[in-house]
């Protein structure tokens, strides 16, 4: 996996709170991304730009927290994306969401359409890079 640096972490202030996610919103979460939520909740990732499977380079501004407190929480936007059967677990400068689809990233942009980024969240923490 590539190395990632994190930084700008909020600790979960309930350490159960991935788990009651998952049951109030019969969603299961893959293991590796939840134990990246776990360690880095809410954590701006360096390096940070990813490439969609058509090309297109996107930023990845930080994970979303699991601390309902926070300003940037997976339950601001859950409601919406549930319907969509997706998952969003972070978001870009733009507003638009990484977004699991099964075990697949996908990226949910504002016009509303997806974009294909990984097969994996392994592999979408693998594929970042700095942009040079």
């Amino acid at each position: 996996m590539n190395q990632v640096h994190w930084n700008k972490i909020k600790p979960l202030t309930n350490l159960d709170a991935v788990t009651q996610f998952e049951s109030k919103y019969h969603v299961t979460i893959p293991d590796d991304l939840k134990n990246c939520i776990i360690e880095h909740n809410g954590g701006r990732p360096s390096p940070n730009t990813i490439k969609t499977k058509n090309g297109k380079e996107y930023d990845v501004k930080l994970l979303l927290s699991y601390n309902p407190e926070d300003k940037e929480t997976v339950y601001k936007c859950i409601s919406y994306f549930c319907e969509k059967k997706l998952l969003p677990f972070a978001v870009d400068s733009s507003g638009n969401y990484y977004c699991m689809c099964g075990n697949k990233v996908v990226l949910w942009v504002q016009s509303d359409e997806t974009y294909d980024v990984s097969d994996s969240f392994s592999a979408f923490i693998s594929g970042l890079y700095e942009l040079s």
